[in-house]
């Protein structure tokens, strides 16, 4: 499971690690300061990830108040993103999609905090795109968007409709395994590099299952992506195709990065550190979850 925290600060990220139990493994942090982000990759069996998430996201409310976000990435919450991915073969989603359940409903029911879902935990398969763009999220680091008490607007899954401007709101979803892959530029304004990201974005004709927005840190400018299919458009595809849309921009590209691991490396190192997972299937037994 990724857990995504609108915090970067380091004290904030070593206090959630220590909240994530023995029979899970954290595979990856990340933070960013411009972002005002942090991401924890969780992995091992449903039973496991789900109490440590859970466990996790309890801790983070406690230390980052979301009306005080300040941040260049785009939040809807203190914890504002949570997916599940399955990690073992047969890789369909039941598995991740009762784990994101269980989550989401956790959340509301002890945490009161407002809950979205998307993928196969979404009963009519809404995307994280869709569930995001519906809560004003990709302007919510330019407004206050859910940063005061108001009734929600589409009606949440589960949990209050009343929004918490101390809490926000999550959206928790189920899905094939997500690679967050980011590309710097040159370019010295978001404007210079949004026909990059239009280029490439499957919403506007680009590769698929890409998922693309232009933000800026201390570094400039850059092409955030999520990719959705990395069978058909994994990292490499969209390198190529960013490098092209960069030329006819006349902006340069610099070394794109991968957040996290790829999932055969994710799976390398929670057997390193957990020991062989159970195969996923019936009776009591799950797949291990990431």
């Amino acid at each position: 499971s990724n857990v995504y925290i609108s915090d970067h600060s380091p004290k904030v990220l070593q206090q959630l690690r220590a909240r994530v139990n023995k029979d899970t493994c954290i595979v990856s942090t990340f933070t960013d300061k411009d972002y005002n982000r942090s991401s924890m990759c969780l992995s091992g069996a449903p039973v496991a990830v789900t109490m440590s998430v859970l466990s996790v996201v309890q801790a983070a409310l406690e230390l980052v108040d979301y009306s005080e976000h300040k941040g260049n990435h785009p939040a809807i919450g203190a914890v504002d993103h949570i997916n599940v991915h399955p990690l073992l073969p047969p890789k369909d989603l039941k598995i991740a999609e009762q784990t994101a359940r269980e989550i989401g409903t956790q959340m509301s029911d002890k945490l009161k905090i407002p809950i979205y879902f998307y993928g196969a935990a979404h009963s009519g398969g809404r995307t994280l795109a869709k569930g995001r763009r519906d809560l004003g999220y990709f302007k919510s680091h330019k407004t206050n968007v859910l940063k005061e008490a108001k009734k929600l607007s589409p009606q949440p899954d589960m949990g209050p409709d009343t929004v918490d401007p101390t809490k926000g709101v999550a959206m928790v979803g189920a899905c094939p395994h997500v690679i967050n892959y980011n590309i710097p530029t040159d370019a010295k304004t978001i404007a210079q590099a949004k026909p990059v990201a239009e280029k490439i974005r499957s919403a506007t004709g680009g590769l698929p299952g890409v998922q693309a927005m232009v933000l800026q840190n201390e570094n400039g400018v850059e092409i955030a992506c999520n990719l959705l299919e990395i069978d058909t458009a994994g990292p490499e595809e969209v390198r190529q195709a960013v490098a092209a849309a960069c030329k006819e921009a006349s902006i340069r590209m610099r070394d794109p990065y991968i957040i996290g691991m790829l999932p055969s490396k994710i799976l390398e190192k929670t057997r390193g550190t957990l020991g062989l997972l159970p195969d996923g299937g019936g009776g009591g037994g799950g797949a291990g979850a990431d």
